[in-house]
């Protein structure tokens, strides 16, 4: 079990203005106890004894806070943990001489040793679960991961199969919304890759450099932020941190939805742009249908389909229906003769799927059937969808929003607690509230000389 902490805490914290005169940004009191306190509570009570904070500007004050500071577990002894300091100031010299997110991790090298050890700021919050969920022994290293809505104000996490890929520093065009949180779990390869770093076009040594050389290497992992990180950089933050951290009881479910789904009301006049932004870029997203909320993706694309598959946990030997904008688009994928488009247009659009003998090379990822010979496609009776399609030119992955094994739903509040706690979500969803309907489409197979009924809908 890893127990050594290194926090960085060096800084001044300039975008705090007057308050970081006389002392840094990570002893500004928020209800009344310093910042810092916060977050070396939950460091304990996620289970870290060794925690080492590099220190610089007014680093006295910092002293003086951890003689005073207590750890909230009644039970744990002093001479069960160590809290101590290292000057950034003395080893490194001052920060006109050498600076950046890599320095701490320069001055702590003979400190750490061979020991696997976290990584963070001392400005940054997170929950004790998160903290507790880095604790990951093993050869790799780990970087945290949260959505955000706004990505290109971060580095943004481009990840493959769970390994980072690299770290892009306030990307111009979208790239990805998992954006690096500043939670680290590091080995002590982490040091080798200090040493072959160099200053930055901004004059600073970046951590991400060396992350990016991990990465390189695949020795660096992603790792999803489940609660949350609250970073504590300008004088709005105080107001913020001190409401959170009064109310994160009352109003922790409605924090967690808001943190971990991009929501927008389905009825709102960009709801057909947005959706097809996120279809666009390859994501997954929840929308009302004729039947019950379904999960939409771009049908073309194997990593937004293989994403449905891991959203639903479903079985990768199970096909996925399509939805089409009308009986000419199905016709660009799925064989069918003149009596057939005939009853297809008898019964569309509604809430009839049928299985079809699908085309080859259609253009349709392959993983949404595997092997097998028939697609499934539906023209859904719903305004939404049919605008979704018309503006995305594609078809869509129609299946229902929920875990494979549980029921699909109309309700809303069901959708947030199937995936909430799922590391693989959703990107966004359309919310129309509670739906009206509650049965999912009935579906036919038309692939064979007599048509069978593979599920009676209503």
């Amino acid at each position: 079990m890893i127990k050594k902490v290194v926090i960085a805490a060096a800084g001044q914290g300039t975008r705090m203005l007057h308050l970081t005169k006389e002392k840094s940004k990570h002893l500004i009191r928020v209800k009344k106890r310093p910042f810092l306190a916060y977050l070396l509570d939950n460091l304990f009570l996620a289970g870290y004894r060794d925690l080492i904070l590099v220190t610089g500007f007014k680093e006295e004050l910092i002293e003086g806070f951890l003689r005073r500071y207590k750890p909230p577990l009644k039970s744990l002894r002093p001479s069960q943990y160590k809290i101590r300091m290292v000057s950034q100031y003395e080893i490194l010299g001052p920060k006109d001489k050498m600076y950046g997110t890599a320095c701490p991790l320069m001055c702590v090298k003979d400190i750490v040793k061979k020991s696997q050890f976290l990584y963070l700021c001392g400005d940054n919050l997170y929950s004790v679960r998160d903290l507790k969920a880095m604790n990951i022994e093993g050869k790799y290293s780990h970087v945290a991961g949260i959505y955000h809505k706004n990505p290109g104000k971060y580095g943004v996490l481009v990840e493959d199969n769970g390994f980072l890929k690299k770290v892009v520093e306030k990307p111009k065009e979208f790239i990805g919304n998992i954006v690096n949180s500043g939670l680290y779990k590091f080995t002590p390869d982490v040091f080798d890759k200090l040493g072959k770093i160099t200053k930055s076009s901004r004059g600073e040594y970046e951590i991400t450099d060396a992350i990016n050389l991990l990465a390189k290497e695949k020795k660096m992992k992603t790792q999803k932020i489940q609660d949350f990180w609250l970073d504590f950089g300008n004088p709005a933050d105080i107001i913020q941190v001190s409401y959170f951290l009064r109310s994160f009881k009352k109003f922790k479910r409605l924090f967690w939805r808001n943190r971990r789904f991009h929501i927008i009301a389905a009825g709102s006049k960009d709801a057909v742009n947005r959706a097809v932004e996120s279809l666009e870029r390859g994501q997954v997203v929840v929308c009302p249908t004729d039947t019950v909320y379904g999960l939409l993706a771009d049908a073309t694309n194997d990593k937004a389909v293989e994403k449905v598959f891991e959203i639903k946990k479903r079985d990768k030997k199970k096909a996925i229906p399509i939805f089409v904008k009308d009986i000419e688009m199905a016709a660009k994928y799925a064989l069918m003769d003149k009596d057939m488009k005939n009853f297809l247009d008898e019964i569309w659009p509604g809430r009839i799927t049928v299985a079809l003998n699908k085309k080859k090379r259609s253009g349709l990822s392959k993983r949404l059937s595997k092997n097998k010979k028939t697609i499934g496609l539906r023209i859904p009776e719903y305004k939404l969808i049919y605008e979704i399609i018309k503006k995305f030119k594609k078809p869509l992955v129609g299946t229902s929003a929920n875990i494979s094994g549980k029921p699909s739903t109309v309700k809303i509040e069901e959708i947030y607690k199937y995936f909430e706690d799922e590391k693989i979500r959703p990107d966004l969803i359309l919310s129309a509230g509670n739906l009206s309907y509650n049965v999912p489409s009935t579906v036919v197979d038309f692939s064979n000389d007599k048509p069978k009924i593979i599920r009676r809908g209503r």
